[in-house]
């Protein structure tokens, strides 16, 4: 390793973990030209991964590292009921194999085989599977995010070795989270705003080991490409001069006792239905209904009208429908705090029965608090017309640069790594009003 080219490793699950990685894994390439960076992508992270352009390793590269004729047995007889379209056999059989050995290692057979009755996958904890891989590669840093599991493994096999770490928490780090619970600290954690730093020092978090960056999976949303999709979004529908309102809904996966709204469907269609009858009332105005990626085929199809749009998440990507509202109305999706995140009105139903018992986008700040769905018209009323300026949680510029310049600054603390300069984000859009096109 040379000072002008460290080898880093990163760590990251699927979904919006290697959503994370993906976009920081660029920029420190661009501040440090040469970087060798072993990307472990794990479970479904792979095929994104792999679609990015990256060459990812998973626990099936790492087998020398262990019994890998007793991995793999293990690995066969865990399979069933253990097994994803996008995760290849190979890498299955390691990664079920490889934990397992790492529990009978330091539980024995008996309490491994009471952890996985209990618990299967979401008590995997493979520390000294990571000591080894760490000991092999000899990183210069380990990045990952606040996943548990070989994310947590990861960061503290390295920092056994004195070798610097750095996390991305994905989200709020509310009490009762694992990750704010957590009492073996990465060198550095990237958070979303000022509210999460301090949701993590109330949790004992040392103040001076949290950045305040966003998150890098958010970043599209800053992209000039995608700014001029949510523009011919809206120009292929004729609303250059409507006023438009995404609703992004899910069905609600329990009940709760302060709200009327049993589990399943019923709150998303009433929203759906109340909006779709509100917009009639408004000729300035516009509705894209947009439902849960999972469960939109669950929903009933109504017809699309000259001021109501139904997305289908597998034909329009997120992003440019959310550049091209001008009002976002949601129960706790993510959607809710992407928009946020460049400065567009966030309304979030408070009857929700996932905002009653898990967390409230309008007690973060992250929204305006609506009631219940008979609210629903005053309140895009109020936002359309007197738009709310930005909340705390707006950000102005990529997190994935910010992210990056933590990056480098471990490496020059521990290294003397020699990076290129700051990326001027002199010219990046500004979230002061919002960053819709």
């Amino acid at each position: 390793m040379t000072a002008a080219a460290p080898r880093i490793l990163a760590v990251a699950y699927g979904g919006g973990h290697i959503a994370m990685m993906l976009p920081v894994l660029h920029a420190l390439r661009a501040r440090l030209p040469g970087t060798h960076i072993d990307l472990m992508a794990l479970t479904t992270a792979r095929r994104a991964a792999v679609q990015a352009g990256e060459h990812p390793l998973g626990y099936a590269d790492f087998l020398h590292l262990v019994d890998a004729g007793a991995a793999l047995a293990h690995g066969r007889r865990l399979a069933p009921d253990n097994t994803h379209p996008d995760v290849p056999e190979a890498e299955t059989l390691a990664y079920l194999g490889i934990n397992w050995l790492d529990w009978e290692a330091r539980h024995g057979a008996t309490q491994a085989a009471r952890l996985w009755a209990e618990s299967g996958r979401r008590a995997f904890y493979p520390l000294d599977f990571f000591r080894r891989v760490v000991a092999q590669l000899r990183p210069a840093l380990v990045l990952a995010t606040n996943a548990p599991r070989s994310e947590q493994a990861a960061v503290d096999a390295a920092a056994e070795q004195g070798i610097p770490t750095l996390a991305m928490l994905d989200l709020f780090g509310l009490p009762g989270d694992a990750f704010a619970a957590r009492t073996r600290h990465p060198d550095r954690v990237c958070v979303l705003a000022e509210a999460v730093r301090d949701n993590l020092v109330r949790a004992g978090w040392p103040a001076d080991r949290i950045a305040i960056t966003g998150n890098p999976a958010f970043d599209a949303l800053h992209d000039p490409a995608v700014r001029e999709q949510a523009a011919a979004f809206r120009a292929r529908l004729a609303w250059q001069d409507k006023k438009v309102v995404l609703l992004a809904a899910h069905p609600e996966p329990r009940s709760h006792p302060a709200t009327s709204w049993p589990p399943g469907n019923a709150l998303p269609e009433a929203m759906e239905r109340t909006l779709r009858d509100w917009v009639r009332t408004r000729s300035d105005a516009a509705l894209v209904v947009r439902h849960h990626p999972n469960h939109w085929h669950l929903f009933p199809r109504l017809p699309d009208t000259p001021q109501v749009h139904f997305s289908e998440p597998g034909v329009e990507a997120i992003d440019p429908l959310i550049l091209a509202a001008d009002c976002v109305v949601v129960q706790t999706t993510t959607v809710g705090l992407q928009a946020a995140t460049v400065g567009i009105p966030v309304l979030a139903l408070q009857s929700s029965p996932g905002a009653l018992s898990a967390f409230s986008f309008a007690d973060l700040g992250v929204a305006q608090g609506v009631r219940d769905v008979p609210d629903l018209p005053a309140a895009v009323n109020a936002a359309l017309d007197h738009p709310p300026p930005p909340t705390p949680w707006a950000r102005h510029a990529r997190a994935a640069d910010a992210v990056a310049d933590e990056a480098v600054a471990l490496l020059q603390r521990r290294h003397g790594v020699l990076a290129a300069p700051p990326i001027n984000r002199a010219d990046e859009p500004r979230c002061d009003t919002t960053c819709r096109p």
